[in-house]
This record gives C-alpha cells, sequence and structure tokens, in this order.
C-alpha cells in the first residue's frame, strides 16, 4: 500500500501521516511543506500523479488567503504574515497584496477554493483520498457540495484539525502547531474515518 500526503506545516516533517502508515503497513510519500498554499497542494499533488498512482491521499488543506506566485520559472508561497523569501521584483507586489487582504478577500477566497478544491476532488474520484480543513471551514458558500464521504467536516470548522484538537484538550503553540498528543489523536480520528468509511 502506498500512502501519498500534502498539505501545509501541520503535516510536514513527523507528523500523524507517519502513524497512518504505520497502521496501515503503507509505505509513504508526505509533500507537504511549510507555509504551503493550496494552489501549491493541488500542483505538486499533480505532478506527483503523473507518475505514480497511490492507494490513499490525505491532504490538509491551509487557510484561504495564501497564495503561490510564479516567478521566473520558480514558485513562492505567500500569505500574510510572511513569504518564502520572494525576490526583489516581487516585494512591492507583495506590500500591497497584504494591504489589500480584508475580510471580504477572505470570504471571497473561502468561496473560490470551495470550488477549486471540489474541482480536483473529482479530478481524483478514482484514487481514495480523504480531505480536511486545517483550520478554516468552508463559509459564505452559496452551495455545499456532496462529498462522497471524502471529505471531513467541510463545512463545520469544528471538524477541522486545528479546532477539533483544541476542543480535545491539546495545546497549541504560538503557531498554533501541536505536538505529539495531538498528531496521535487526529491519526486516530482519520485512522477510524478511513475505516468506518470503508476509503481503501
Amino acid at each position: 500500500m502506498l500512502l501519498y500526503a500534502n498539505g501545509d506545516s501541520h503535516t510536514a516533517s513527523w507528523s500523524y501521516i507517519n502513524i497512518i502508515g504505520e497502521n496501515f503497513g503503507a509505505q509513504y510519500a508526505n509533500q507537504a511543506v511549510n507555509g504551503n498554499s493550496n494552489a501549491s497542494i493541488i500542483r505538486r499533488t499533480r505532478d506527483y500523479l503523473r507518475h505514480t498512482t497511490p492507494d490513499l491521499i490525505i491532504i490538509g488543506w491551509s487557510t484561504w488567503e495564501r497564495e503561490e506566485w510564479q516567478y521566473k520559472d520558480k514558485y513562492y508561497s505567500v500569505n500574510s504574515s510572511g513569504h518564502n523569501d520572494l525576490p526583489d521584483a516581487l516585494q512591492s507586489r507583495y506590500k500591497e497584496w497584504v494591504a489589500t487582504q480584508t475580510q471580504q478577500t477572505l470570504i471571497d477566497k473561502s468561496k473560490y477554493w470551495h470550488t477549486k478544491i471540489f474541482e480536483f476532488h473529482q479530478e481524483i474520484q478514482t484514487i481514495p483520498h480523504v480531505f480536511f480543513n486545517c483550520m478554516f471551514d468552508f463559509f459564505n458558500v452559496p452551495t455545499q457540495y456532496t462529498w462522497d464521504k471524502c471529505y471531513i467536516g467541510p463545512y463545520n470548522n469544528d471538524e477541522s484539525y486545528y479546532h477539533w484538537l483544541k476542543a480535545q484538550g491539546c495545546k497549541a503553540n504560538p503557531w498554533y502547531h501541536y505536538e505529539e498528543d495531538g498528531h496521535r489523536l487526529w491519526a486516530d480520528k482519520l485512522i477510524d474515518y478511513i475505516k468506518d468509511n470503508n476509503i481503501v
């Protein structure tokens, strides 16, 4: 069994993915990256699927405001709290971008990613997969999609990774990251979900 994972810093490095892989006796490839945007997650997952078909995909989606900018054949992740070494040519664009981020832009991006992630879900529907939100649910969307049990709580923020673990009594650090106890609880939740819904 081959497990493929992608996401942001909540999924990067040692994480719940290791525990899930061990539980299913699976080999696993984890391409999550700190500060990752949803655009980057989709782009790099598509690249991976061009040459490999895993038995299960797990993706923890990032916050809606993050973006990925391409400049001279290189991709850069940006968000309201920082970026990964943008070149000088993009610095003024970044300052303007930060200044224009509002609650309305976040609502607009929630709607945008709601559509794009659903399209991606349909694109990979022949591969078993489980999606979840790391921080935000989809809010202010005009229509709620049917995800065929492939998405944990898309419209319920209490089911997102961060808020669910907080409700279980786990303590996050100042960067909203949980320690090993949180990862083990989340791994157990996903393992039960996968088994209960016959995902694989």
